[in-house]
Parts: C-alpha cells; structure tokens; sequence
C-alpha cells in the first residue's frame, strides 16, 4: 500500500477517514472470514488453558485469593451467565485431572502449548496482513523466544486484570461521593466510566499484541491509535452484541450447544475487530508515511494484486 507524497498535504482528520478505507480494503483482500474463523475456533479451545495460566500466575506472584471468582464475574459480564457456567465447568475438569505434582507439572505444560499456539496463530495472521515474514527458518532458541512472547502477552493480561480490580474499587469509592453531590450525574456515571476503563484496558492490550507479538513493529503513536481505534470498535460492537443476543432466540435454537455457539460467535466477531484494527494500523502507518518496519530477522513483501485492487 504505497501513497504518493502529496497526500502529506491532507490534513491529519482527513486521512484518519481515508484509514478506514483502505483498512476495509486491506482486510477484504486477505480472506477475512478464513483468518477470523480459524482465530475463533482455536480461542474457543486455548480459552481454559489461558483463564488458568493466568489465575495461577496471579495466585503465585500477587499472592491473589478467590481471583477465579472475580475473573469468571468479568467473563459473566461479556458472554452471560450460561457460556460462563460452560467455561467454569472445563476449568473445574482441568483442575480435577491434576492429581500428583507430575501430572500437574505435565498439564501446565501442555497449556502453555496450547495457550502459546494461539498466539503464533494470530501473529502469523498479523505478519500477513503487514506484509513482513521471517528471512529464515528459526531456530529451536528463537521458537522458544517467540512463545515466551505469547506467555508475556498472557501475564500482561493478568496485569491489566488486576489494574481493571484497582479502577473498579476506585469508582466505587468516586460513585459514594457522586452520588452524594451530584446525583443528577449518578445515572450516567456507572455506565460512562466502565466504557471510558474498559477502552483504556483493551487499548492498552491491543497495543502490547500488535507492538510485541508480529514480525514487523509499528512506530510506538501509530501503534497506540491503532489500538485506540480498534479498542473502541471493540467496545462499540460489544454493546451491540449484547444487545443483538439478548433478543435473539439463540437457546432455543442450538439448546444445550448454545453457550458453545454464542462464545464462538463472540470470538469471531472479536476477530474480525482485531484484524480490521492491524489493517487501520497499517494503513494509517502508510498514511502519515511512517510504515511498519521489519525486525531484523524479518523482511517486507508486497502482493501486487492486492495494491491493484
């Protein structure tokens, strides 16, 4: 996706708007359904090992009590009380299969795999659509390397975790004095803030992926728009969501498979979002002519095709 140079004439609003075009174009031109659907499915697997890596992870290092409890609350919030009764019951069968240490140690293990495994789905997703890949077959050290990357991403999300427990406390403790002063505001206040956090977390998230996971790296601004953007089509669309399933008659339709279908729409759409926020990012990197460059170990292409169309 090449610019000429008079389009630095634009103005910065201006081709913030022709982005989204060329993302939508970008994202059309790599078989979007494919990459979303194959990302879905493997998340809706790599799910449990993830939640508990992560609970493990905080119970260890922040020496966190009942972190399960508050962490399946969260999940509650995005795909309702049935899917999150479904997840909590495979957390519970993993549990159960750990019953000495070796067995234990030999599980952990096999989560990181599958955990990690998702994570080299979507970063070679990411590669293809930046138009970078490696120059050479990697090493056994460099394979390792880049599935700590994805257990980094992991911990980083326990992190934003707890940084969402901390900001939960600290409304509720802001909305006792909103609610005492200004209760004309205390209607808005809830819903406006947990948008305003929840838009700050994922942004945070998205940017950590698309900074550290691929094989190209963005300058660090267009890294963070791109994860703002994304973050708040994420947000904007999840409300949406919500409300589209609520009023659908989805149980009725799938019964007892229900929760399994409505978490694998939610992560195909979620999906979907993800890879049209990478292709933002790399429009509007090509845009404000500061493209993604390579890693040192990685190299650009370009598909001629995909320019001319």
């Amino acid at each position: 996706m090449e610019h000429v140079t008079t389009e630095k004439r634009l103005p910065q609003w201006q081709l913030f708007l022709l982005s989204f075009k060329d993302a939508y174009k970008e994202l059309q031109a790599n078989d979007p359904l494919r990459m979303a659907g194959a990302t879905a499915f493997f998340t809706t697997f790599a799910l449990p090992a993830i939640l508990i890596i992560i609970i493990q992870l905080l119970r260890l290092i922040f020496r966190m009590q009942h972190v399960g409890k508050r962490l399946m609350e969260q999940l509650e919030g995005l795909f309702g009380k049935e899917t999150t009764d479904a997840i909590t019951h495979t957390l519970k069968a993993f549990r159960s299969i750990a019953q000495n240490w070796i067995i234990a140690i030999g599980g952990f293990v096999f989560l990181l795999f599958v955990a990690t495994t998702l994570f080299k789905i979507i970063k070679s997703s990411l590669n293809e659509l930046w138009k970078v890949r490696p120059t050479q077959k990697k090493s056994f050290g460099q394979i390792m390397v880049s599935r700590m990357k994805g257990v980094l991403v992991i911990v980083f999300a326990g992190i934003l975790f707890i940084i969402d427990l901390v900001a939960e406390a600290a409304q509720a403790f802001l909305g006792k004095y909103i609610d005492l002063y200004l209760p004309a505001l205390a209607i808005y206040y809830n819903s406006a803030l947990n948008y305003v956090i929840s838009v700050i977390i994922v942004t945070i998230w998205f940017f950590l992926v698309f900074y550290f996971l691929p094989d190209g790296r963005p300058r660090w601004k267009v890294g963070l728009t791109g994860a703002l953007v994304t973050s708040i089509l994420f947000n904007i669309g999840k409300l949406v969501l919500k409300v589209m399933l609520t009023y659908s008659s989805i149980n009725s339709i799938y019964g007892a498979s229900a929760s399994t279908v409505l978490l694998l729409l939610f992560m195909f759409y979620s999906s979907l979002i993800f890879y049209f926020g990478a292709c933002f990012t790399y429009a509007w990197a090509a845009r404000n002519e500061q493209p993604i460059h390579p890693l040192s170990n990685a190299s650009k292409y370009q598909l001629m095709d995909a320019v001319e169309k």
